[in-house]
């Protein structure tokens, strides 16, 4: 063996290393006990995740949501979790309105929910919430018996908004809503719950409301049934569609029309 690596003082005395390698050497030793000692600490100080806690009111969200959505490793460290990446992942879950994720020692995960109230279909295939915010669920679970509402995108809070207060002020009456819509044109046309289409134009819709609870509902009280729609967008009066074209209201000599105009 080569005399700088390695020398005998005697034939029956033991190597020995040179002096100058005997820092590195030791070095070497302590980094090597190290790496042994951190692979034996390392389930202590950052052991595997054993489960997921989930706090909050689900009504439509299920245990099984979430974890699908968490997409844990089998052997995932609690400590090298990315929490943000987990909130978000969770959120993109239609139902859920917001995430806080936190550790919980030692081998927890906490996912606190809040969950999405729905408001009201918009559209075809979406929920709009309580919070203006729309959504679009699986359609096996989009509620068939709330309102729909629509309007071109933007319009989303004021569509909630004005339907929202046109209920509250209608609530009892024949006309009372069950759909709003608002189109690109900035017409509004509102739906009752016994199926009346009401033509509201232009403007704040909720003006209209005297109206509707006077001369329009003191006028067709006793035709609701044949009504199919209410145009109201005139500066003073309104005019009736019925479902046969003809006016129950207009003489038995008249003849028949698309509408009755008062």
């Amino acid at each position: 063996m080569s005399a700088t690596m390695l020398r005998r003082h005697h034939d029956d005395e033991p190597a020995t290393w040179p002096r100058y390698l005997r820092p590195a050497l030791m070095a070497a030793a302590m980094l090597a006990i190290a790496v042994v000692a951190a692979q034996a600490l390392a389930p202590l100080v950052n052991p595997p995740v054993d489960s997921i806690r989930i706090d909050g009111a689900m009504t439509r969200l299920k245990a099984a949501d979430i974890a699908l959505a968490a997409d844990l490793e089998p052997d995932q460290r609690l400590f090298d979790t990315d929490l943000v990446e987990l909130r978000a992942r969770i959120e993109a879950l239609p139902w859920v309105s917001a995430a806080q994720v936190s550790r919980v020692w030692p081998d927890k995960l906490a996912v606190k929910l809040t969950e999405r109230t729905p408001f009201a279909r918009w559209g075809e295939s979406r929920v709009i919430d309580r919070d203006s915010r729309v959504f679009t669920p699986a359609a096996d679970e989009i509620p068939q018996e709330l309102p729909l509402l629509s309007a071109p995108p933007g319009h989303e809070a004021e569509a909630a908004a004005v339907f929202e207060e046109l209920r509250l002020r209608l609530s009892g009456n024949a006309f009372a809503p069950m759909g709003l819509a608002l189109d690109a044109r900035g017409e509004w046309r509102m739906t009752s719950r016994i199926g009346i289409e009401l033509r509201l134009g232009q403007g704040d819709p909720r003006s209209r409301v005297p109206l509707i609870l006077g001369t329009v509902s003191d006028t067709l009280n006793a035709q609701l049934e044949k009504v199919a729609y209410v145009d109201l967008r005139y500066s003073n009066g309104f005019s009736v569609g019925w479902k046969d074209g003809v006016s129950p209201l207009a003489s038995a000599t008249a003849k028949p029309a698309d509408g009755t105009t008062h």
